[in-house]
């Protein structure tokens, strides 16, 4: 359909509602008709017509029910789902050079037009975010955080070429405070905090940030205890990395042996000291989880609604190799030749090689706890960590929901998970996240229902993104033109 750029200075609809008449803003030009709804709150409500226009629902109601004073654009919503465009909340798009733009199609063609880059070079990700402005409706709209903000030494430096150079050190309180202020004056949507920070230079972190009004999500940093993060005032976790050591009944004596081991290994190179961290606490750590112990962190997390991403589809792939699958493993194809043939040469090997026990019991006790953390009320956002993991951007979106259904989220919560708890991390949720009138008219429409089934997620007919109504053909063209 393209574009819809009302012809006429000004349009009005009236919605009846019984004897009540709305009248819609002058700006609306595009209707869906007949579709059913699917909201991440409300549910599932069946044939109703949208009224859109200007980036905005103007109204919603029965099918038939919207009368316009003058002629619209339609869009045949019968035997149709329609759900709030989707965010991944857990991206990369300057981890690999190989992937480089070719990542930004990828998303919108599954439905994603938001996504939360959780580290990157500033200048690396500054001129995606430029590009993908250019390109509109063809990229997702990007909310980055900048650099990982580590101590010293860092992880992510560079060093080995496995590691590619994605952060920033800060040493001392002064060194967080300035970094964070670089961040905020460069645009920066959130910081993100990682594992080899010190505690008084991560609180100097979180403070500033806090007088940016920037959210900070984060690591646990090896350095510290999860009841300390969290009463710094992160709004956001990743990866559930380092719950483990904190619910284990043997966690202050870790706590005790890891900040030794930081004093020891200042001077080592970064990846390999966290490495050698995590390889010796780990084994122990999950050898004596505590019910009570993580029933208290879990606890801590819920009072102070700390939004956890676990990226459920990184931490089981080494289980269940879900990249061995057709419908993960097909969309190789629309990735640039060099990475393809890459991620296909780890497939084949990884299928020959038996799957390491440590897998299985490191992917049934993130699925177990994000069950215990849904369950307590502890927010849970839809992140993949695309392009790390053999996770194609925008397809993987689909499998962490598949994966956070199977921990014990409904289709309706991991659909919120997708959509209205990312506008909540980012407090946007009075404009977006759900379908009611007011709203973003950012719109997926699917040929099933993902409440039946999440895995219907898949099924886009349509995405309206950016003013433009983009059809099948539209988003398979996009599919088959995204790598150079």
């Amino acid at each position: 359909m393209g574009e819809w750029i009302s012809s006429l200075a000004a349009k009005a609809a009236l919605t009846f509602c019984g004897l009540i008449a709305i009248t819609s803003p002058a700006w609306a030009d595009l209707m869906i008709q007949n579709v059913t709804i699917i909201d991440p709150v409300a549910g599932e409500t069946e044939n109703q017509d949208i009224l859109i226009g200007n980036g905005t629902i103007a109204a919603i109601g029965d099918h038939g029910s919207i009368a316009t004073f003058a002629p619209v654009d339609t869009l045949d919503g019968s035997g149709k789902f329609v759900i709030p465009a989707l965010w991944d909340a857990h991206v990369h798009l300057t981890f690999d050079k190989g992937i480089g733009n070719a990542a930004l199609p990828l998303f919108v063609a599954n439905g994603i037009t938001r996504v939360r880059d959780t580290g990157g070079l500033l200048s690396d990700i500054l001129l995606v975010q430029d590009i993908a402005k250019e390109r509109g409706s063809e990229a997702p709209e990007i909310y980055f955080a900048g650099p990982l903000i580590d101590g010293m030494p860092r992880v992510y430096d560079g060093t080995p070429a496995r590691f590619p150079n994605i952060s920033d050190g800060a040493s001392t309180p002064e060194d967080a405070e300035r970094i964070v202020d670089e961040l905020a004056a460069a645009g920066a949507s959130l910081i993100k905090s990682y594992e080899m920070l010190q505690p008084d230079v991560f609180r100097a972190l979180v403070a500033r940030a806090a007088e940016r009004r920037l959210p900070v999500t984060s690591h646990i940093p090896l350095s510290m205890d999860a009841e300390a993060v969290i009463s710094a005032g992160v709004k956001g976790m990743e990866h559930l990395r380092n719950i483990g050591l904190a619910c284990s009944n043997k966690s202050q004596v870790l706590l005790a042996e890891r900040q030794a081991m930081l004093r020891d290994g200042a001077k080592a190179e970064g990846s390999t000291l966290r490495s050698s961290i995590h390889a010796a606490q780990r084994p122990i750590a999950f050898g004596s989880q505590d019910a009570e112990r993580c029933g208290a962190v879990i606890k801590a997390l819920a009072d102070a609604q700390v939004f956890q991403t676990p990226t459920l589809a990184l931490n089981t792939r080494g289980a269940f190799r879900q990249f061995l699958e057709p419908r993960q493993r097909d969309p190789f194809q629309y990735l640039p030749a060099a990475v393809r043939d890459n991620w296909n040469a780890f497939a084949d090997g990884a299928a020959d090689t038996p799957i390491d026990p440590a897998y299985v019991a490191f992917a049934n006790w993130s699925l177990g706890m994000v069950g215990q953390l849904h369950e307590a009320g502890v927010p849970i956002m839809a992140g993949t960590d695309t392009p790390i993991g053999l996770l194609t951007p925008g397809f993987s979106l689909h499998l962490e929901m598949e994966m956070l259904v199977k921990a014990g989220l409904s289709p309706q919560d991991a659909l919120a998970s997708a959509t209205l708890r990312p506008a909540e991390f980012f407090s946007l949720e009075e404009t977006m996240g759900t379908i009611e009138a007011g709203k973003s008219s950012e719109l997926v429409l699917l040929t099933a229902n993902p409440l039946e089934d999440i895995a219907n997620t898949r099924t886009i007919v349509t995405v309206i993104t950016r003013g433009t109504v983009l059809d099948r053909a539209a988003l398979d063209a996009m599919l088959n033109n995204a790598a150079p």
